[in-house]
């Protein structure tokens, strides 16, 4: 495979696996799936399963700050992904423009708000202090 076709899998996998935490996973899921049943429809059963599967092991791999788990989870769909690629390079520029799509959709603080984030806080005593730039996941134990 060629290196832009190889590059492309690569952000888009990345870019997949983002998406399929946030409210834009239906958006996104639609296009992927669209496109398998154009290139590989007999696969597009199982590729719905796995993207069902993936999103739910993701939001775990969040909840748990599994990092780790989120990059082989996003490796697997840029492996998938340039397979698809390979067997028709015209999914490229499809699936290029779907995950932009979706990816302006989902709302997000740093795409309504312009400029920088200052926070500052202080905690006294058994205070604690949470914040975050965007998403933030905490778990108590």
């Amino acid at each position: 495979m060629d290196s832009e076709l190889t590059i492309f899998a690569q952000t888009a996998g990345v870019t997949l696996a983002a998406l399929m935490t946030t409210d834009a996973f239906q958006m996104s899921k639609r296009a992927v799936l669209e496109l398998w049943r154009r290139v590989r429809p007999m696969e597009t059963a199982e590729v719905d399963e796995q993207m069902e599967a993936t999103r739910t092991a993701l939001m775990r791999a969040q909840a748990e700050g599994n990092e780790e788990q989120e990059r082989e989870l996003a490796a697997w769909w840029q492996e998938r992904l340039a397979l698809l690629f390979a067997a028709d390079p015209t999914t490229i520029d499809d699936l290029r423009q779907a995950l932009a799509k979706a990816s302006h959709e989902e709302p997000s603080r740093d795409r309504t708000h312009g400029g920088s984030i200052r926070m500052t806080a202080n905690a006294k005593g058994h205070g604690r202090v949470f914040q975050a730039g965007r998403d933030q996941h905490i778990v108590d134990r």
